[in-house]
């Protein structure tokens, strides 16, 4: 078809030279050979993207199996490094449960030694307020025995003073007197 399309066009183009009037058929017929044409072209360019593309794409898989190698490689050393973490973490888990339990075992017997001091402590404590407290007994029976001889001092040195200043009164008195009578003297 496309040999009788173009033999046709060759005639059309000679009729288009010698400057003649075309027909609609034969606008027609050029049309449908350049479509042809163009069609085939486009057939051709599909062909050869399909081509390349096909390439391209069996590349691009041998990349993608390639990145999935290495994708399996990297997970399988995942895999090892989870696993050997793991197992450190297992240990480390292991080590802390024994650390907790001696300290904890630690933590118990300090405890218990401070409690046994803190009741030792607390019973010196009692002993030495009973202590106080029978020394400040002492202390106030002898305040108060203090107190009582202050009081008998106190009256005794009041009856003391009450003599002595009827004494002074006395002595008063009698200078009192005796000024009288000197005045009375002076006066004769």
């Amino acid at each position: 078809m496309s040999t009788v399309l173009s033999q046709v066009s060759k005639r059309i183009l000679e009729k288009l030279e010698k400057k003649q009037k075309l027909s609609t058929e034969d606008i027609l017929l050029l049309y449908l050979d350049l479509t042809h044409k163009e069609t085939r072209e486009l057939r051709e360019e599909i062909r050869e993207t399909r081509r390349e593309l096909g390439d391209e794409i069996k590349e691009t898989n041998k990349r993608i199996d390639e990145t999935n190698k290495r994708i399996d490689e990297t997970n399988k050393r995942i895999d090892k490094v989870h696993e050997t973490l793991s197992a450190k973490i297992e240990e480390t888990n292991k080590r802390i449960d024994k650390v907790q339990e001696t300290l904890s075992a630690r933590i118990n017997s300090v405890q218990a030694t401070l409690l046994a001091k803190i009741e030792e402590t607390n019973r010196r404590i009692d002993d030495t307020n009973r202590r106080i407290d029978k020394v400040q007994e002492a202390l106030l029976a002898k305040i108060e025995e203090t107190n009582r001889r202050i009081d008998r001092v106190q009256e005794t040195l009041l009856v003391k003073i009450e003599e002595i200043n009827k004494r002074i009164d006395g002595t008063n008195k009698r200078i009192d007197e005796l000024y009288k009578l000197y005045a009375e003297l002076r006066k004769q």
